[in-house]
C-alpha cells in the first residue's frame, strides 16, 4: 500500500500504538476504494464485515427516522482520518447505519475476517487493537449519551 494508507492506518484510533511490524501485517489487509458524491458505502441492516479508514473526502453517518423510514437522519459527518463500521467487528451483527460519502472520497477498507485472523493468530496484536476499538465505542458512547442529555433538557424545558 502507499505512503498514504500506511499512514492513516497508523494515525487511525484503532490502531494507534501498533508497532512498525504490526501495522505491516495490518497493511497486507487493506484496499483503497473511491466513492463517488452521494454513493452508499455501507447500508444500515446490511451485513457488515469490513471496517473503514477515510483517507479523504467526508462521510456521513445515517439512520432511518423512526417516524419515516424513507428519510435518513444525518447524525454525523466523519472526515480524514477517522473511520467507521468498526462494530462489525466486535459482533459481527447488520449495520446498525448508513454510511454515505458526503463528497468523493477515497476510503481504506480492511475485511473484518481476515482482520481478526491477523488478531487470533497475534494475541498481543488483537489485545492492542481491541483495547482500541473499545476506547473508540466508549467516546461515541459518551457523545452520544451527551447529545441525548441536551435534547431531553431541551425538550423539557420548551
Amino acid at each position: 500500500m502507499s505512503g498514504t494508507v500506511q499512514e492513516a492506518i497508523r494515525r487511525s484510533g484503532v490502531f494507534q500504538g501498533l508497532t512498525d511490524d504490526e501495522l505491516g501485517r495490518i497493511d497486507g489487509l487493506c484496499e483503497k476504494r473511491d466513492f463517488a458524491e452521494n454513493a452508499l458505502i455501507v447500508e444500515e441492516d446490511g451485513k457488515g464485515g469490513q471496517t473503514f479508514i477515510i483517507l479523504s473526502g467526508r462521510v456521513d453517518i445515517e439512520i432511518r427516522s423512526p417516524f419515516d423510514t424513507t428519510r435518513a437522519q444525518k447524525i454525523a459527518t466523519l472526515r480524514a482520518g477517522e473511520l467507521f463500521g468498526e462494530v462489525s467487528l466486535v459482533d459481527g451483527f447488520l449495520r446498525s447505519a448508513n454510511a454515505r460519502a458526503a463528497d468523493k472520497c477515497t476510503v481504506v477498507s480492511i475485511d473484518d475476517a481476515k482482520l481478526r485472523a491477523v488478531m487470533d493468530g497475534d494475541p498481543v496484536l488483537g489485545y492492542k487493537v481491541m483495547k482500541n476499538v473499545a476506547r473508540v465505542l466508549a467516546t461515541r458512547i459518551r457523545d452520544t449519551n451527551m447529545k441525548l442529555r441536551n435534547t431531553l433538557t431541551e425538550i423539557q424545558y420548551y
